[in-house]
């Protein structure tokens, strides 16, 4: 009984990553360090060639409930971007500047060296110069497109970097796709999966080749990169996520242009959403939700050592 439990709380685990995996701002890793699997499923990726049986009977039920989470939800994200966008952007801004500091502290767990703050300057203005990128016009918002070889390779390696950058707990893979300018794409895809079929296998089979290499192969090299330059890796993650509300903020401006309406009604629910973001974001990255975390691992682990002694 407690078996197929573990299985069906896996499942919900990883439809609830697969939520947070499609909503700009939000980390699929910040969620599965607040569920207490994220070490677990770090190791599972990492150590899938040497322990494949054990690592598959956890992964699966969290990849097929992540599978589940995305397709359900990915419709009403549509909506919400294409009727709602000034809202729905300062939602996502509000959640992205929620979780700085969470990244801001964990940049901190290490003594402070000057030299950190560069990676952070080249991110940053990276971020700043893609935001005047006009990338609106050659992104394939609409899964009945056809893609050419290179939007295939594109969808590909953005996929499999965006995958690597959700590993990290603050950062969030669709962030990464949109500012890139794919998230329309996926997103399109993945709600239209049932009108057009083949059209979206075409544009998903790319982002899915590319999420399986970017986690796999990304896992650890993320983890070398945080273990040995943690400081510098949390700043440039840092320099990623103060220019990213300023691409997502044209971004959607460019999709809705219509719909992204400056007037009262907008800007106040803008402002009521912000906050929420900002405060959902602020809670799961707080501190005593933190300490609860690692008091209930570190119980966990005491009595894996007491039962190993015995």
């Amino acid at each position: 009984m407690k078996k197929y439990l573990d299985i069906f709380l896996n499942a919900v685990y990883g439809c609830i990553i697969g939520v947070a995996n499609i909503i700009p701002g939000v980390s699929g890793g910040t969620m599965a360090v607040m569920l207490n699997i994220y070490d677990k499923l770090i190791d599972s990726f990492t150590g899938i060639r040497k322990h494949f049986g054990k690592s598959m009977k956890f992964l699966v039920p969290i990849l097929i409930g992540a599978g589940i989470g995305i397709v359900v939800f990915s419709k009403l994200i549509k909506y919400l971007i294409a009727e709602q966008p000034l809202p729905t952007c300062f939602f996502f801004i509000g959640l992205i500047l929620g979780s700085l500091p969470l990244v801001f502290k964990k940049s901190l767990e290490t003594k402070f060296r000057p030299v950190s703050i560069i990676p952070l300057v080249i991110f940053l203005g990276c971020m700043i110069a893609l935001a005047f990128v006009q990338t609106s016009g050659t992104e394939a918002s609409d899964a009945g497109i056809k893609l050419d070889v290179l939007s295939w390779f594109w969808l590909f390696f953005g996929s499999a970097f965006a995958a690597m950058c959700m590993i990290i707990p603050g950062v969030s893979g669709s962030m990464i796709l949109m500012i890139l300018g794919l998230y329309s794409t996926v997103l399109g895809a993945i709600s239209d999966l049932t009108k057009n079929f083949m059209n979206s296998c075409m544009i998903l089979l790319p982002v899915g080749l590319g999420v399986l290499l970017g986690i796999v192969a990304g896992a650890k090299l993320i983890d070398i990169c945080i273990k040995r330059f943690p400081q510098m890796s949390y700043f440039a993650i840092i320099g990623l996520m103060l220019g990213s509300p300023l691409i997502i903020y044209l971004k959607f401006q460019s999709e809705s242009p219509d719909n992204f309406r400056l007037d009262t009604m907008n800007i106040i629910a803008s402002a009521i959403v912000f906050a929420i973001g900002l405060g959902i974001a602020l809670v799961f990255g707080s501190e005593k939700l933190k300490e609860k975390f690692e008091k209930k691992n570190g119980t966990e682990k005491t009595e894996a050592v007491k039962s190993a002694k015995e």
